[in-house]
């Protein structure tokens, strides 16, 4: 097995969503590795913090893999080789294991790459482009996280960046009801950032949807939430207290020029947080020298997890014993 990242360890998030793949992206380049004959399966696995491409063939597999890529994202491949980590053998089943246990994540033990790695998995293996040895890598990967988050306590406390999110939330300082608004509220990451938010009181949750019949996955108790349409955000930007992006979007879902004009003659010295957590970034830089704004995006949550690392360390030698329990095939 081989494998290509780009990961967090060594591309910042502006590069990192340079070489993220849409659906699209992620069907043509499977497609473009099976018909070159060295590649007999792959996995495409895109987070915020990573993409990673997994794949099995001949020693021919990692040059087609780059020549896909650079292809595909219209880089030369010596821009990508500058942020590329790659992985072959052993090194690259290990290296899918501590992925998919979270010990290669931003925030040690996160548990939320599991869910990413298996949605990965089942995605390839629906299009048929995974193979036997790929098939039962990620299956005993899978198992394996299953096993550590089970027999360990590495996951109790959970440091994801949606829940990094909602603590910034909680101690953000406001009067009265706490308004946010999540943009993106019905994508993975809007609706897990939504449940932590929703967990406390007094907070009042304005979600954008792109489509009238938009439902969320999840039942909020009460009016706490309300979704208006996407078009419409910044008519109700101004009497936010927190913004939160979270989408898929290639285009800055918040622009400096408009939220000024959505804030013009509204309190515009209200302390306000926009919260950046897309990959490729959703929102304007420049936004954040509007008077009273400040703007965080998924590199600040770096910084927070370093401090909460601790937790996590008490149990990793614990976990990585049956990690390599796992590798050994014992």
């Amino acid at each position: 097995m081989y494998c290509i990242s780009v990961s967090y360890k060594k591309a910042p998030a502006e590069i990192r969503g340079r070489f993220a793949f849409d659906a699209r992206e992620k069907e043509a380049l499977a497609g473009t590795l099976r018909e070159s004959g060295a590649v007999d399966g792959c996995v495409v696995l895109c987070t915020c913090n990573r993409s990673e491409v997994y794949l099995s063939g001949g020693k021919a597999a990692i040059r087609a893999l780059q020549e896909a890529v650079a292809s595909i994202k219209a880089v030369p491949q010596q821009e990508l080789l500058k942020y590329l980590n790659i992985y072959s053998g052993e090194r690259a089943t290990a290296h899918l294991f501590k992925v998919c246990c979270g010990f290669d994540s931003m925030v040690l033990g996160e548990d939320e790459i599991l869910g990413q790695v298996r949605d990965a998995y089942q995605a390839a293996l629906e299009k048929k482009h995974v193979d036997y040895e790929l098939n039962v890598l990620f299956q005993r990967a899978i198992a394996c996280a299953k096993r550590i988050r089970t027999d360990t306590r590495i996951s109790t406390t959970p440091l994801s960046v949606a829940t990094l999110v909602a603590n910034e939330v909680f101690h953000f300082p406001a009067q009265g009801i706490k308004r946010v608004m999540i943009i993106g509220i019905t994508g993975k990451m809007g609706t897990t950032i939504a449940k932590n938010i929703l967990a406390k009181p007094g907070i009042q949750v304005t979600g954008t949807v792109r489509s009238h019949h938009a439902v969320l996955d999840f039942a909020p108790k009460g009016d706490r939430v309300k979704l208006v349409d996407y078009r419409d955000r910044y008519q109700y930007m101004a009497e936010m207290d927190i913004v939160i992006s979270a989408t898929t979007s290639p285009h800055y879902t918040i622009t400096r020029d408009e939220l000024a004009r959505a804030m013009a003659g509204r309190e515009p010295d209200r302390p306000r947080l926009l919260i950046d957590v897309a990959v490729p970034l959703d929102m304007d830089p420049e936004a954040a020298k509007l008077p009273g704004v400040t703007l965080k995006d998924i590199d600040y949550f770096d910084t927070l997890s370093k401090n909460n690392e601790q937790i996590r360390l008490k149990e990793l030698d614990r976990a990585r014993a049956i990690m390599e329990e796992d590798l050994d095939g014992r």
